[in-house]
């Protein structure tokens, strides 16, 4: 069978039809017409819109298997996507089309895996179809003006490498995972060689912000992998762990912390390279027999045709000033809100619906934090304390190097918190539209309810979700092998105290409560800082409070001892957040037989801040 794929893909590489294989060749998106004998890898096509579209679809495919898939195909990482013809549509003749480049050696896939991390993961994925679609392709290098260039203020294209610069696609492949991180996405519009930069600002319009789009976030990139119907955006994410894990999750507050043009009035650009951004496609130059002998990047003129927009930036300054933005009859109150209006496909939603495949996905998010939680603290017991960074200047909790990068998990736990707040966001969406837009929300599975206004959908929606929450659960192992069940209904109490400590055993990674019997077994471990000193455990865990409910990551130093604890803000749960519909309402009536619903009361002390654009509302 083995031999017969690499038969298979040595016919499609010649140009010779395979029985079986029948390869469409009037059906290929974008016919090679292109020749080239030097460089990484041979080019034969150019980047065309049609092209951009055929890449969108082999994006989202990779996120279909890596939700719908088999158990193995749903935790896969980057070989076996590559590799499983089932994931990988390249890996199927009539998807690579006439004049694809083999498939890359394993020897090069686990040099790539040994390196991914977010960001990589967004440079790898559009240089490997560049790869087999024998298209040109283009990395850039940057500097900062002072500092890490991931944290930068900003950060100035030094200089570009493209496919012909290297002799051997390892050569390419390998340079570009050493040079390519998040700093890359830190380039000012009118910076110096701002027009060298890898990517740029995308329009939020379906025809173009697709499948293969980047979303950045200070310091964190995602592939944009599916579009929903509804208009939800759903990524793909790689983990800097030892193991290299690539996941999926949907969460639009992912699209969060967009500068709004001119909030420095020396530089209205300045800051404004965060947010959704598209590819800037390089363009192969030939001579006049059709033969490569060049590769350039795209102005952003050429690149409008793919999407190059500013209107983020200006969206989110109307935004701040007005608190909506008119878009046609309607006047959406958030970012978000907009991008579900302009992306969506359907002509309603079904909110029950929604709730009960979100809280499936909601769960397996946290099954696999216990998969890394029981691997990080077996780390700890083999090989001692990891070190917590401290007031460092270049690393924090959220970058840094070594054990603490590898083993500790305060950013996918902001994803996770993200995720949650994400569902709370939607059913607030929903809510919204019910008298916002007629017919747009399907109250099926609702008929219990008497819903006639906002209101009582808030309440009937808080009332499912409890419903559903209960019914879903995992378990977690405690330090003395014990097994404990958690529904989500439970996960979302412990919602900001999920310690990201990798020296802190699962109890404590978990969230149990302090005094409590399953909290009893934890044994008491230290926290190590950079300057020497051991802190105590419980110390330790009431300093990192502030961390824990974080919405997004932070760029400065981190502190430790002598944090504050409490008095600062903390975003609302999903009760909370949808309470505000009907709190100065008469309740909706039920006619069947359901549980009484009240608003949760508001928390004594705050235990946590919210740093992320949340919608209003």
């Amino acid at each position: 069978m083995k031999a017969y794929r690499l038969f298979s893909a040595l016919a499609v590489f010649l140009f010779v039809p395979i029985a079986g294989f029948a390869v469409d060749r009037a059906g290929d998106p974008n016919p090679p017409t292109l020749r080239s004998h030097r460089g990484a890898w041979p080019i034969r096509r150019q980047w065309t819109r049609a092209e951009t579209l055929h890449y969108a679809k082999w994006v989202e495919h990779i996120y279909d298997m890596k939700t719908k898939g088999t158990v193995e195909q749903r935790t896969a990482k980057i070989e076996r996507i590559i590799t499983d013809p089932e994931m990988n549509l390249l890996e199927q003749p009539e998807f690579l089309g006439r004049g694809g480049n083999a498939q890359l050696p394993s020897n090069i896939l686990r040099t790539i895996h040994a390196s991914l991390d977010c960001a990589k993961l967004t440079c790898f994925l559009p240089a490997y179809y560049a790869y087999r679609r024998a298209l040109p392709w283009m990395v850039s290098f940057v500097a900062p003006e002072s500092g890490d260039v991931r944290t930068a203020e900003y950060n100035r294209v030094s200089g570009t490498m493209s496919t012909l610069d290297k002799g051997s696609a390892r050569d390419f492949f390998v340079e570009a995972s050493v040079c390519f991180s998040s700093g890359n996405y830190r380039v000012n519009l009118t910076g110096r060689n701002a027009e060298l930069s890898d990517t740029l600002p995308v329009a939020i319009d379906a025809r173009y912000l697709l499948p293969g789009c980047m979303n950045y976030t200070d310091g964190h990139s995602l592939v944009l992998a599916k579009v929903s119907d509804y208009g939800e955006l759903h990524f793909l994410n790689c983990s800097t762990t030892e193991t290299r894990d690539i996941f999926t999750y949907n969460g639009m507050n992912t699209v969060a912390g967009i500068t709004p043009r001119g909030s420095d009035p020396d530089n209205e650009w300045n800051g404004c390279f965060q947010g959704l951004r598209v590819l800037r496609y390089p363009v192969a130059l030939t001579n006049g027999r059709g033969e490569v002998v060049g590769i350039r990047r795209r102005t952003n003129e050429e690149m409008k045709a793919f999407g190059f927009s500013t209107e983020q930036y200006e969206i989110i300054r109307e935004l701040i000033s007005n608190q909506f933005i008119a878009e046609g009859k309607l006047k959406p109150e958030s970012f978000h809100d907009l991008i579900r209006l302009r992306m969506k496909r359907v002509n309603h939603i079904k909110p029950l619906q929604f709730l009960e495949a979100y809280a499936e996905e909601l769960l397996e998010v946290y099954r696999l934090r216990e998969e890394f939680v029981q691997d990080a603290w077996q780390n700890v017991l083999e090989h001692g304390p990891i070190v917590y960074p401290e007031e460092m200047r270049d690393e924090n909790i959220f970058q840094a190097f070594g054990r603490w990068e590898t083993w500790s998990s305060p950013s996918s736990d902001v994803d996770r918190r993200n995720k949650y707040f994400y569902l709370a966001d939607w059913l607030d969406y929903a809510i919204r539209c019910y008298e916002l837009i007629p017919g747009f929300v399907d109250l099926e599975g609702f008929e219990k309810y008497d819903i006639k206004s906002q209101a009582g959908l808030a309440r009937a929606l808080i009332e499912e979700k409890r419903r559903i929450f209960r019914s879903h659960s995992m378990a977690y192992t405690k330090s003395d092998g014990t097994r404990v069940e958690l529904t989500l209904l439970d996960i979302e109490e412990r919602l900001y105290d999920l310690s990201f400590d990798p020296n802190h055993p699962p109890e404590l990674r978990w969230g149990a409560p302090y005094g409590s019997e399953e909290r009893a077994s934890a044994p008491q471990r230290y926290t190590p800082v950079s300057a020497g000193h051991k802190i105590p455990m419980e110390q330790a865990y009431q300093w990192q409070a502030y961390y824990r409910c974080l919405g997004q990551r932070e760029t400065g130093m981190s502190a430790l001892r002598g944090m504050f604890t409490e008095g600062f803000p903390v975003r609302k749960k999903l009760d909370q957040q949808l309470a505000k519909w009907f709190l100065f309402e008469e309740p909706v009536t039920v006619t069947a037989s359901a549980e009484k619903l009240e608003p949760e009361p508001e928390p004594e002390k705050p235990s946590g801040p919210i740093h992320i654009l949340v919608p209003s509302g």
